[in-house]
Order: C-alpha cells, then sequence, then structure tokens
C-alpha cells in the first residue's frame, strides 16, 4: 500500500513539469486504477447476486420485499450524512493535495467529521421522540425493522467521510475495498449461515446488514488512518466553514435527488403496492446493476482526475476522459442488456425462483433498456460536479426525481412494479438529455459514447 500511495502523491507533485510526462503518467495510473476497481467490482457481482438469491428464495417475495423496501429507505433517511459529503470531500481533498495546503486539509476533515456526528445522533434522537414516544411510526410489518436499520446511519456517514478523502488523494481502487470486495463476502457467509441454519428472516437480515455497515466503518477507518499524508500529520487546522458549507448545499441536493430517483420506484411500491411487488423491482434493479457496472468504475475512477483537468483547462484531455469513458462503459454494457433482455425469464427462474419470474421479467427489460441509455451518455453528472457545475446536475436531476415521482404515482397503483421500472426508464432518459446538453454548454465538450 505505501508504494501505491507514494506512486499517487508522485502524480499530483508540481514538480514533474513534462506535460507529457504527466499525461503519460495520468493515462498509466487511470488504468491501474480502473484494473483495480473493476476487478473488486466484477468479484462483488456474483457475490452480490448469490446474496440476493439466498435472501429471495428462503425470505420469499413478501419478507423480501419488506427487506428491500426497508434497504432502500435508509439510504434516504442517511442522505444528511452520506450524501454529498464524500463527492464534496474528493474534490476539495484533491485540490488541498495537489496545493499542498495541509491546514485546510486538514481543517475540512475535522470539520465533516464534527457534521456527521451531530446530524446522524439528531435522526435517531427524532425517531425516538416521533417513532416511540409519539408512537406516530407504524411499529408492525416492514416499520417493525426500521429501528434496527437506523443504527447503521452513523457508520455509513463517517465511512463516506473516510472513503471520500481517499478518493481525493487519488486512490480510489483503496476507497472501494470495504465497500465493494469485504463487506460483501461478509454479507454472504453471513446470510448463507443463517439460511442453513434455518433462522434467517426480514429482521436477522436486517441485522445482518448492521454488521457490515460496522465492518466496513472499521475498515475505511484503517485505510484512512494508513494514506494519510505525512506533512498534515501537527498541522493546526485551517477552516473556510462558509465556503465549504455553500459548497455542500447542491452537492447534498444532488445526493438526495439522485437517491429519490434511484429508490422512489421501491418507495412507492411499499407505500402504493404489495410487498411482493417491491420484491420484483428490487429484482429489476440487480439486472440494472449488472448493465450499469461498467459506468459505475468508470465514475469511481475518473473523478479526480477530472478535477485536475479542468483545473489545468486541458479541453483536449477532458474530451478523452468523457468519450473514451463511455464508449469502453457501453461497448461493455451492450451484451449485458442483450442477454438480460432476451433470456431474462429464464435467468430469473433459475436464480430467484417461479414465483419471481412471473412479476419480475417486464420490469427487467425497462429497467435495463433505460440503464442502457444512462450508460450511452457517460459520466454526465461527475463531468459538471467535479468541474464546479453541481449546481447545474442539480437542476436535471431535480427535473428528473419530479418526473419520476409524477409517472410512479400514476403508473404504480395500475401496472405495479412495471409501472415503477417505466418511470425509472423514462426519468432516466431524461435527465441523461438534460446534463448532456449542459455539459455540452458548460464544458464545450460531448460525452456521450458516440457523437
Amino acid at each position: 500500500m505505501e508504494k501505491e500511495v507514494i506512486a499517487c502523491r508522485r502524480l499530483i507533485s508540481p514538480t514533474r513539469k513534462s506535460h507529457g510526462y504527466y499525461k503519460l503518467s495520468l493515462k498509466k495510473t487511470l488504468i491501474k486504477s480502473f484494473m483495480g476497481v473493476g476487478v473488486m467490482k466484477l468479484l462483488s457481482i456474483p457475490v452480490g447476486l448469490a446474496t440476493s438469491i439466498i435472501l429471495a428464495r428462503t425470505l420469499g417475495p413478501e419478507g423480501f420485499g419488506q427487506y428491500a423496501f426497508i434497504m432502500a429507505l435508509i439510504p434516504l433517511i442517511a442522505l444528511p450524512v452520506s450524501g454529498g459529503l464524500p463527492q464534496l470531500l474528493t474534490r476539495e481533498i484533491a485540490i488541498f493535495s495537489l496545493s499542498r495546503n495541509w491546514a485546510l486539509y486538514k481543517g475540512v476533515l475535522r470539520a465533516s467529521h464534527g457534521l456527521v456526528l451531530i446530524v446522524a445522533f439528531s435522526i435517531l434522537i427524532t425517531y425516538w421522540v416521533f417513532g416511540v414516544g409519539l408512537n406516530i411510526i407504524p411499529k408492525e410489518g416492514k416499520w417493525g425493522l426500521l429501528p434496527i436499520a437506523l443504527l447503521m446511519i452513523p457508520l455509513v456517514g463517517l465511512a463516506a467521510v473516510r472513503t471520500g478523502t481517499i478518493k481525493g488523494l487519488g486512490m480510489p481502487a483503496y476507497a472501494e475495498i470495504p465497500g465493494q470486495l469485504i463487506q460483501p463476502a461478509v454479507m454472504l457467509v453471513l446470510f448463507g449461515t443463517l439460511a442453513w441454519l434455518q433462522v434467517l428472516d426480514a429482521k436477522s437480515a436486517i441485522l445482518v446488514q448492521v454488521y457490515g455497515a460496522g465492518l466496513v466503518f472499521l475498515i475505511a477507518s484503517w485505510m484512512f488512518f494508513k494514506v494519510q499524508p505525512s506533512k498534515a500529520k501537527g498541522v493546526k487546522p485551517a477552516y473556510r466553514l462558509k465556503h465549504w458549507k455553500n459548497a455542500l448545499l447542491p452537492f447534498s441536493l444532488l445526493a438526495i435527488v439522485s437517491a429519490f430517483n434511484a429508490q422512489i420506484g421501491v418507495i412507492a411500491l411499499g407505500f402504493l403496492s404489495t410487498d411482493e411487488q417491491v420484491a420484483a423491482m428490487r429484482v429489476a434493479e440487480r439486472g440494472g446493476q449488472f448493465v450499469t457496472m461498467s459506468l459505475t468504475l468508470v465514475n469511481i475512477v475518473i473523478a479526480p482526475y477530472i478535477v485536475r483537468a479542468h483545473r489545468d483547462r486541458d479541453r483536449n484531455l477532458l474530451q478523452n476522459l468523457a468519450q473514451r469513458s463511455a464508449r469502453g462503459s457501453f461497448l461493455i454494457a451492450l451484451p449485458v442488456a442483450l442477454v438480460l433482455i432476451f433470456w431474462g425469464e429464464v435467468l430469473i427462474r433459475i436464480a430467484f425462483g417461479e414465483d419471481y419470474a412471473k412479476i419480475a421479467y417486464w420490469p427487467v427489460v425497462i429497467v435495463v433498456v433505460g440503464q442502457l441509455f444512462n450508460v450511452y451518455f457517460g459520466s454526465v453528472g461527475y463531468l459538471l460536479s467535479m468541474s464546479g457545475y453541481e449546481r447545474d446536475t442539480l437542476k436535471g436531476l431535480a427535473i428528473s426525481v419530479l418526473l419520476n415521482l409524477i409517472l410512479c404515482l400514476f403508473l404504480v397503483p395500475i401496472f405495479d412494479s412495471t409501472g415503477a421500472a417505466l418511470a425509472m426508464a423514462i426519468s432516466v432518459l431524461a435527465w441523461n438529455s438534460i446534463l448532456a446538453f449542459l455539459v455540452s454548454k458548460r464544458l464545450k465538450i460531448k460525452c456521450s459514447a458516440f457523437r
């Protein structure tokens, strides 16, 4: 790990003045980071699929739907502590490490940790007042799982601070190890063991997720302290609280609308349909994750380099980053999408069982087509956000989430999970089209796979 840290710091060192050397080193580092993150992501996919299969088959459509609903609700509740903060830290840490401003580096870390702790415990106290004291929140069915799941919030928030910092230091592969490699493997072992012992239910599944969040926090913390720049130690922190507050607001709003856009289908089905339909939508989203895997890898890797290319006003490098990453992502995603479209029903039946094949096939097809368009447009959100135009990203996503919500309200009561999938696909196409236009307007580049 130490060699990787030294190599990353040399890459961003201002003593390297050769532009040709910079581009060559950047290319090598991008490829190395992509391969590192790619291997972890590729390993996590079959592990995650196996975990979903165990849960779906053991809990049944109703129990799996209850579990899926709570696990969709928790990221929305945790948004104040894990939403825009990692993205802001990635950008600010990248800037401070490039400029060697260790005082501000240390200040932004302390401020972010303090914010997470204050907000996380405020959320827990609020639930205790309204859920327990005033008895407003139900305690039966899926709602009985909520108090257990809420224990994840402070752990998720603190882990997000650590991973965002590590990414800002130019080590995206290391930042993803806890969440992409270790946690899925541990979850699979625990879920498999509980299922074999015939004690796995929705409650124990949520409790396992709490343990998983704690594990990610511990490992991310160890890595966080391991890669800290030695020159930052002993430096008195400096603060730009007003600047960070103003910068965090659009990042947080962006995270809010992004999370709602991703989870609104499951949430709408949880309120307007049955637990079985929630399970069907969750299976469909799993299929969509296979399609967007390549784009997810690219977004993880290129974020710090977008910051650098924009800072150096290197439009050619920014154009190459945008288009080549989009093209590579799309060429990987296309065959995956075609397999799921033409043989999806058979695959669902084999993996999840006959009950899921009847209710999940068409949602899978619709979600897969929508996510294929998502991959085609490339890293539009990251290009804007990492270049300082996060407000434009927010505008596009806000329109998308509003469209998604309206469509869900109309389509879910009629078509259940198929309606939720259709609402999701239309909203994904809308926000990608809007953000692609804004990327062209602001950055003067084209970001789609083929222009």
